[in-house]
């Protein structure tokens, strides 16, 4: 009878039972658990991962300050959005359009109050109170703008204590970001609105705006620069006084009517940042010349000026000893032709 012939699996058991059996010293690793009972323990000091960072670390705080920089950028840009909005609403819903464009057209001028800070109908004390900080931020910037040495003196008024910046944005935003806010969004949505107003009254001399473009400024008083001017210039330093002051005389933003037909401005703003203890007293403001109506500087007051036709005078600013009472500021837009 033939042998059967193995196959290759059974040729290999068959080799391996005639190999002599040995075993393997595991040494230590005997003294180990099964895996099946593995039980985690703390590491040393010495055997710890090297990737985890310690308390402190440059990583960590670069981490840190990365996330504060992006929470702060956030904050900016959210702030930024509210505020454009704020301004947009105000011109849309509360600002008595129709009335403005009426005493434009008859008297040539308007003043309204409270123009970012009023209580109206249909409006929230919420909303009311973020106006009222966004004055109170623009007047810090100016006042900052000068602490830091960003304004010019208006040397065309030395005696007067003003100092004077151009609005521009661009590189210049973070000077002025409140500031800069204001200006953009009220040539964006209050010469549109006038536009509308203007063509109902029907053909006559009234502008047309342009929406899209705007010339911006500021401009600040400050009171012991004035008084200390004044005594400077006299050689006097007790004469010194808010009385000292002469009267500008009347005129129009554009000039005379020769001036005005190549000047593109057309319809003038003027935003009173005063604080909120200004009054009368403390000067400044304007008189319009046609009427004799004087207009304080109040807080929060806006005055809308045809560029082209209302003579004006802008009345010294006076301000007080009193500490919050040595300056104050206004921001002028001037809408232009389109």
């Amino acid at each position: 009878m033939a042998k059967k012939k193995l196959s290759m699996k059974e040729r290999r058991k068959q080799r391996a039972k005639k190999q002599p059996g040995f075993s393997v010293d595991r040494g230590i690793l005997n003294e180990l658990p099964s895996v099946d009972t593995w039980e985690k323990t703390e590491a040393s000091v010495g055997a710890k991962r090297e990737n985890i960072q310690p308390d402190g670390s440059d990583a960590d705080v670069e981490t840190e300050e990365t996330m504060a920089k992006a929470s702060a950028l956030v904050q900016t840009q959210r702030k930024s959005v509210d505020c454009l909005t704020h301004i947009r609403k105000r011109v849309e819903e509360s600002f008595p359009i129709s009335e403005a464009a009426n005493s434009l057209a008859e008297k040539g001028y308007f003043v309204y109050d409270g123009f970012l800070s009023k209580e109206v109908e249909g409006g929230s004390k919420e909303d009311a109170m973020f106006g009222d900080s966004m004055v109170t931020d623009m007047l810090s910037e100016c006042s900052d703008m000068f602490t830091n040495d960003k304004l010019q003196r208006d040397i065309s008024h030395l005696a007067d204590g003003e100092f004077v910046s151009q609005i521009t944005g661009g590189e210049n935003y973070s000077d002025c970001p409140r500031l800069t806010e204001f200006v953009v969004s009220i040539t964006r949505h209050l010469p549109p609105l006038l536009n509308k107003e203007f063509d109902k009254l029907g053909p006559g001399d009234l502008p047309y705006l342009d929406a899209t473009a705007s010339m911006g400024s500021l401009r600040l008083y400050d009171r012991k620069t004035k008084l200390g001017t004044m005594s400077f210039l006299s050689g006097d330093d007790t004469s010194g006084s808010d009385e000292n002051v002469s009267e500008r005389p009347f005129g129009v933003v554009c000039g005379d009517s020769d001036a005005a037909d190549n000047d593109s401005r057309r319809v003038t703003a003027i935003f009173y940042l005063s604080p909120e203890q200004w009054d009368s007293c403390h000067g400044g403001g304007l008189t319009i010349e046609s009427d004799g109506q004087r207009v304080e500087a109040k807080r929060d007051r806006i005055v809308l000026l045809r560029s082209d036709t209302c003579s004006h005078r802008q009345e010294p600013w006076k301000g007080s000893d009193e500490s919050g009472l040595d300056k104050a500021s206004s921001v002028i837009v001037h809408f232009i032709k389109g």
